[in-house]
């Protein structure tokens, strides 16, 4: 059986790949543009169905609920038969629910649909493993940093979606303040958003196949799935190194998926600012510091960088938890957002530096990290639907940051493991 953590030479090093690095943050920030959508359709959809705030909430926690369960499997097959071909079926599959949205009525078609829709937050694992492929170590934090910042693709995805719905094709027909503006074939209004976001997703899964390539400098020829696999048996490193990467990576998913509603909800902010503006802010401040993260990475002690930030976002969390005023609640949110970007792609760092099957303990941190995104939001909308407010569910997410700061302070797991060479 192949050894979840090996030894790779010097000889093997590869040189680096900008088209791969560039392309592959291309199709990442496409992805999540997909997945950030019902995110910002959330207030418009209280609106136009007279959906509860508790309903919104449940239906943004539908993509991040869906990249958990395929984050783990796309990982591992990324690691066997490579990231050209594995990123080009995911976009390929991706457009069938964009093309599908066109045709969703009730409110259980919208949870099934956000759901398929969360096939493009997975993008990460896929790329993660492409792009680290091309890397040598010493370089790997900061090439993936880069990578990471298709993170701003929520935001472009969520922007994108206001300012059509508003400015362009207008709401569903019949809806007085924001009657269909736009008529294409049978379909007017909101609804024209899926073709517009289906049309260059299965573009760029041709840019994908014929543009990049993979690496041979790390193929697993003749490693069956099941060895690939295998690292999840390997000892409680990997699930350390995932819970890192659950509360780092969780506060973009946890925050974007449910920061338009509880603005609007709790705040009375304008259902397109909560959208366009802060929440946009919030994924612009996540991806700006994932660079800096991995730079960080590469040339310090990377635990002792991850116990200073998770110290931080502790802090800020505490403050969330008070909700003193809208500018307070503000400053924690982006602070935090400054602080998970950077963190994010300092845990990233960690998955090459100890193991080298790197798509499938990327797949397994990536759908932890979706999956905080999934559980953060039900369990703020549990709190708002149980206990008429939103404090539980903060106070929640400051213990999980308590946890992460400790793993990391204590090296709790990382004290006798050995990186790879």
């Amino acid at each position: 059986m192949t050894s979840a953590v090996g030894t790779i030479s010097a000889v093997q090093q590869p040189a680096g790949n900008t088209r791969v690095l560039w392309i592959s943050f291309l199709a990442f920030s496409l992805g999540f543009a997909v997945w950030g959508m019902f995110s910002a359709l959330g207030p418009f959809l209280i609106k136009w169905y007279h959906f509860s705030a508790t309903q919104a909430l449940l239906l943004a926690a539908m993509p991040p609920f869906f990249a958990t369960v395929v984050s783990i499997p796309l990982g591992i097959v990324a690691d066997k038969f490579g990231g050209r071909t594995v990123f080009t079926l995911l976009l390929l599959s991706l457009t069938i629910p964009l093309f599908s949205g066109l045709f969703v009525e009730s409110y259980y078609a919208f949870l099934f649909l956000g759901l398929l829709l969360g096939l493009g937050g997975a993008s990460f694992v896929v790329g993660n493993a492409h792009v680290s492929s091309w890397y040598p170590k010493s370089r790997q934090g900061t090439a993936l940093g880069i990578f990471g910042l298709g993170n701003i693709g929520i935001s472009i995805g969520m922007v994108a979606v206001a300012f059509l719905i508003t400015q362009v094709l207008g709401g569903p027909a019949g809806y007085g303040p924001l009657p269909a503006k736009f008529t294409f074939g049978p379909f007017s209004g909101w609804r024209l958003i899926f073709l517009i976001f289906a049309i260059p997703t299965l573009l760029m899964a041709l840019v994908y196949w014929f543009f990049t390539s993979d690496s041979p400098h790390k193929q697993h020829k003749g490693v069956s799935l099941r060895e690939i696999a295998a690292v999840y048996r390997s000892g409680a490193l990997v699930w350390l190194v995932t819970y890192l990467y659950w509360t780092a990576f969780g506060t973009l998913t946890f925050f974007a998926a449910t920061m338009p509603t509880y603005l609007v909800d709790q705040w009375q902010v304008d259902t397109t600012e909560a959208s366009m503006v802060y929440t946009s802010l919030l994924v612009a401040c996540v991806a700006i510091t994932r660079p800096l993260g991995g730079w960080l990475a590469d040339r310090f002690d990377t635990l002792k960088i991850l116990a200073w930030m998770f110290g931080i976002a502790t802090v800020l969390a505490l403050l969330m938890v008070l909700q003193i005023s809208l500018s307070v609640q503000l400053f924690a949110i982006y602070g935090l957002a400054l602080v998970s970007g950077a963190s994010a792609a300092a845990v990233i760092k960690l998955i090459p530096t100890y193991f080298k099957h790197v798509g499938a303990v990327s797949g397994l941190a990536k759908a932890a990290g979706a999956a905080c995104g999934f559980t953060m939001t039900v369990t703020l909308a549990a709190s708002k639907q149980l206990l008429d407010g939103y404090t539980f569910g903060y106070v929640v997410w400051a213990l999980m940051n308590v946890a992460a700061f400790y793993i990391a302070f204590s090296r709790v797991g990382f004290r006798h493991a050995k990186p790879l060479h």
